[in-house]
Formats: C-alpha cells, sequence, structure tokens
C-alpha cells in the first residue's frame, strides 16, 4: 500500500491535476474562439496566464515547508483553483455559465480529504462571495440582465452548499471508517504482541525466541556480529508447586523473569523457553561477558523475596552458557547450552557453567 501510495503521489494525482487544468483550459478556449466569451482574446490569455502562474507558484513552494497534503497549501491551491474557475465562468453566456461552475464542487472535494469541516466551508462562502463580486464588478461595465444574474448566483450557491452537505456526509463516514480501521489495527496489533509474548510472564515465547536465533545465526555470518546464550533452568521448582501450589509457582516464574528481564541490556532478548526454563540472548556479548551476566542473575535469584514463600527460603537457578560458532545450526548452539546447563545441574545445582563454543 505504501508503493501504491508514493505511485500515487509522484505520478498519479499531478498527471490528473495537470489534466484537469488542460481540459478546463481547453473548453474555455473553445468557448472563446467560437465567441461565447464577454472578454477578447489577449483578455481570456492574460486570466490563463495568470491562472496557471499562481499554481505554478505553488507547486514550487519548497517542499520542507508545505507538503503536498499540508493544510495550508491544500487551502491555497483549492482557493485559486476556484477563483480562476469564477473569473472565467462570470465572462461566458448564462445559459452555459452553470457548466462551467460545476469544478468548484471538485476542489471543494480534493479540499475535504485534508481539511476540517471549517475549512472546506470558508473555501465555499469565499468561492460563492467571489463569484457574487465578479458579477457584480462585470454588470458594472455591461448590462447582463440583474434578474437572471441573480437567480445564477443564488443557483450556485444552492449547488455549493447541497455539494458541502454531500461532502460532510463523506466526511463523517469516512471518519467513521477511519476509527473502525485504527481500532482494528491497534487489535491487530495486539493480537501479534500476544503471539509472540508468553502470557504469564510477559517474555518472550519459545517460538519468536526461535525466530530470534535463526536471525541472529544470519547477522553472525553475514556481519560477524557474535552472540551469547544463557539457558537458565530454576532449581527444584516442582518442589515449589506441590508444596506451595501452583498460584505461587506462578508468582515465582513471574517475579523471576522480571528479575533477568532487568538484567540485560536493551537490544537483548529474554525468553520463557517452556515451564521454568528460560532464555538470554544477549547481542554482541562475548563468552565472558555472558557468564558474568549470569553470575549477576543467579546471586540476584538467592536474593529474592518470593511472594507466598517463608522468609528463609532461598530460590537459586542453574545456567548454561555457551555463544554461537559460525555455520552451525541453531539447535546445534541450543543442545550445547543444554549439555551447560545439564553440567551445572549435575554439579549441585545454583552454578554457572560455561561451555565454550
Amino acid at each position: 500500500m505504501e508503493v501504491l501510495g508514493r505511485i500515487y503521489g509522484r505520478f498519479v494525482r499531478p498527471f490528473a491535476l495537470s489534466g484537469g487544468l488542460a481540459v478546463y483550459v481547453a473548453l474555455t478556449w473553445g468557448l472563446q474562439q467560437s465567441g461565447h466569451f464577454r472578454a477578447t482574446q489577449a483578455v481570456y490569455l492574460q486570466i490563463v496566464a495568470m491562472w496557471l502562474i499562481g499554481f505554478a507558484a505553488l507547486a514550487a513552494l519548497p517542499k520542507s515547508r508545505l507538503q503536498p497534503e499540508h493544510s495550508m497549501l491544500v487551502l491555497m491551491r483549492t482557493i485559486w483553483c476556484n477563483m480562476g474557475v469564477v473569473a472565467m465562468a462570470v465572462l461566458v453566456p448564462n445559459a452555459i455559465r452553470i457548466i462551467i461552475l460545476v469544478p468548484p464542487l471538485f476542489g471543494l472535494m480534493y479540499a475535504a480529504l485534508y481539511l476540517k469541516r471549517s475549512h472546506v466551508a470558508f473555501i465555499a462562502l469565499f468561492t460563492w462571495l467571489f463569484y457574487v463580486l465578479s458579477s457584480l464588478g462585470l454588470a458594472s461595465y455591461e448590462d447582463l440582465g440583474p434578474q437572471l444574474e441573480l437567480f445564477l448566483g443564488i443557483g450556485f450557491g444552492f449547488i455549493l452548499l447541497v455539494g458541502l452537505v454531500l461532502i460532510f456526509e463523506g466526511q463523517v463516514i469516512r471518519d467513521g471508517l477511519r476509527t473502525r480501521n485504527n481500532a482494528l489495527r491497534q487489535t491487530m496489533s495486539r493480537l501479534q504482541e500476544m503471539a509472540l509474548r508468553d502470557e504469564l510472564t510477559g517474555l518472550h515465547n519459545r517460538r519468536h525466541i526461535l525466530d530470534v536465533l535463526l536471525r541472529q545465526k544470519s547477522l553472525a555470518e553475514r556481519e560477524q556480529q557474535d552472540f551469547t546464550i544463557c539457558y537458565c533452568d530454576l532449581d527444584h521448582f516442582k518442589l515449589i508447586n506441590d508444596r506451595y501450589g501452583h498460584v505461587t509457582g506462578d508468582l515465582v516464574l513471574r517475579q523471576f523473569a522480571d528479575l533477568a528481564a532487568g538484567l540485560v541490556r536493551d537490544i537483548d532478548y529474554v525468553a520463557r523457553f517452556g515451564g521454568e526454563e528460560f532464555i538470554l540472548v544477549l547481542i554482541g556479548a562475548n563468552e565472558q561477558a555472558a557468564e558474568n551476566v549470569a553470575n549477576r542473575l543467579r546471586a540476584r535469584t538467592r536474593q529474592m523475596s518470593m511472594a507466598g514463600m517463608p522468609s528463609d527460603f532461598k530460590l537459586t537457578v542453574s545456567v548454561g552458557v555457551t555463544s554461537f560458532k559460525p555455520g552451525e545450526r541453531v539447535d546445534e548452539t541450543l543442545n550445547r547450552a543444554d549439555r551447560a546447563l545439564y553440567s551445572a545441574k549435575m554439579s549441585g545445582r545454583d552454578k554457572v557453567v560455561l561451555v565454550k563454543a
């Protein structure tokens, strides 16, 4: 959709605007050449030249100050467009003038895409007043038939009013759709985030951390950006569930998850790998730095005050540490970290064991 939007903004919109101007100028030129114009060819060319020069000046405004959808630029474009249309419309016979006055409605539609309703209403009022003043100014030089001019002025005002009502109705529908789309995007974003997160701890889940590891493997092999894994397992966690209940066990898991997430940097990852197992992925860290992080985690875990547990209870964690070796599979790195964790368990728990890649 972004690509289509850029194509529209760069090619379709300028072509449509230029094409619309060309068609309108060609139509009025035909009227002038066929004698249906209350001005000489020189006057007509002067009006068209000033109108097009104004458009060129608006298009040449610095984009750093006024982007294509900037409200002030839209306001100036629409008003200038409608002024040019009205200036030429009053110079054609009454019988076909109302047809020439249709384009301002397209200007209002364009403005309604970017401006507030009050601004669109202002453009419509300005366009109508400019038409009335132009008619009065021309009437001072030529007898135009006051009754018919009054009728045309009222008719043009009615057309603008009806156009405003329809445009405002369209804006209400558009705003409603936009609100619903925003709500849908937010819901989809939340669902996507939920799919990547562990429901209990709020950490990344197993599926997401495996995707992260695959991406980091690619980066490590392409850019030599190392990463190291700390494979953590809470010691004797089954006894916590059996003795104090699963509610307390869930609280312990959440507390440990918060502790682990608070020890790493923003660029690192912490995930619940399953049950009481957690994975830390330390980006750009060597084995020594990762071992230091694991030892801080082990020490802080022993110091935690566990909700719902006796004051003398000490939670401990065993950690296996290893770094990724370019050329190997992610599951090979995980298996090596798992073996390091197993060694920590077998050597008495509450240990950090490093296995070099």
